[in-house]
């Protein structure tokens, strides 16, 4: 009892300094964290941080030429796919365009994979910067560009059609996705005619 009572009168007595010392030790570590996320100059290294927003110098062209959105990003609501019968986050744009529409490469960058997968047909993966990178999928599987090419903005990189098993009752459409760090994010804040 007598050690409870010396150490309240302790904190009581010291309670100015301490309050003190943790002010200072909260003000140190964020200075620390401050100085190990920067450059020595005291700019933020962008690559240590994971950055989810649009960068607001990189903007991308549609990815089917006279597309129109059919289904919008989503990854709080639950949109309904009518092939598989259920209701399923949709982290990505589907674009329709006319029959046999050609699919652009949406900005300049390099092909880092060509893939055929049932579900997703066949995928076009484009890298635009280390942390971005555009995803094309339900493509014709006759796609005109292979893994190592380098593609300027607008350049045609295949067709549309319906690859993709997992939305084949849409018909024929490009979806499309957009990964920043590797995270799927909403294409709509890279397109010229998203909302930004």
């Amino acid at each position: 009892m007598k050690l409870k009572s010396r150490i309240k009168e302790f904190l009581q007595m010291h309670r100015r300094t301490l309050t003190t010392l943790a002010s200072i030790a909260i003000i140190l570590s964020l200075v620390l964290a401050v100085a190990l996320s920067t450059d020595g100059s005291g700019v933020q290294k962008i690559d240590d941080a994971v950055n989810t927003s649009a960068p607001s110098k990189i903007t991308f062209v549609m990815p089917v030429r006279d597309g129109v959105i059919i289904k919008d990003f989503s990854d709080s609501t639950l949109k309904y796919n009518s092939t598989l019968k259920q209701w399923e986050s949709h982290k990505a744009v589907d674009i329709k365009g006319s029959d046999d529409a050609d699919v652009l490469a949406c900005y300049e960058g390099e092909v880092i994979a060509v893939e055929n997968n049932y579900l997703t047909g066949t995928v076009v993966t484009i890298k635009h910067s280390d942390s971005l990178q555009s995803v094309y999928s339900s493509m014709s599987d006759n796609v005109i560009v292979s893994v190592g090419d380098k593609v300027s903005t607008g350049q045609v990189i295949g067709k549309v059609s319906t690859s993709a098993k997992s939305e084949s009752a849409d018909g024929a459409h490009l979806h499309f996705e957009v990964l920043l760090n590797n995270v799927k994010v909403d294409p709509n804040l890279y397109l010229e005619t998203g909302n930004k």
